[in-house]
């Protein structure tokens, strides 16, 4: 039997509930997804807090036995991330990790196994927004 698909309209007005919570607990129930990958940014939060209902439905979710990693096309570092959503209210605990583009360039930089990124070079330019603060580049052995 197919699961239907969860409604999943986030709404961003604190008056109505977040409507994520009704959609996925069925999914949840099921049983059926073993790994859940939530992207963090207009989905659990908006920047500076959490969705309403939204720290309840991955509790739930948690005591279900889902496996829930957090994802984010951000240039920071997972450690931030897990930083950012505690500062939020969310329980980093609830997480088994976090993917985010920042951690896996990091990582490839630093390994290079990967014949593209082990072309690039040591010598670089790093260019990001003044006001979000440098990205750590420790342990990359650049410039």
């Amino acid at each position: 039997m197919a699961v239907p698909l969860p409604n999943c309209a986030v709404s961003t007005n604190d008056a109505q509930l977040f409507q994520f919570s009704t959609g996925i607990q069925h999914l949840a129930e099921s049983r059926r997804f073993k790994a859940w990958f939530l992207d963090q940014f207009g989905v659990l939060h908006d920047g500076k807090k959490p969705y309403p209902g939204a720290i309840s439905t991955l509790e739930k979710l948690a005591k279900s036995g889902a496996n829930m990693v957090v994802i984010s096309n951000s240039s920071r570092r997972a450690s931030v991330t897990h930083e950012k959503m505690r500062s939020m209210g969310f329980d980093p605990s609830l997480f088994l990790g976090a993917i985010t583009s920042g951690e896996l360039t990091h990582q490839y930089l630093e390994r290079r196994d990967d014949p593209w990124f082990a072309s690039l070079g040591r010598s670089c330019i790093h260019m990001t927004w003044n006001d979000r603060g440098a990205i750590s580049l420790d342990m990359l052995n650049l410039f």
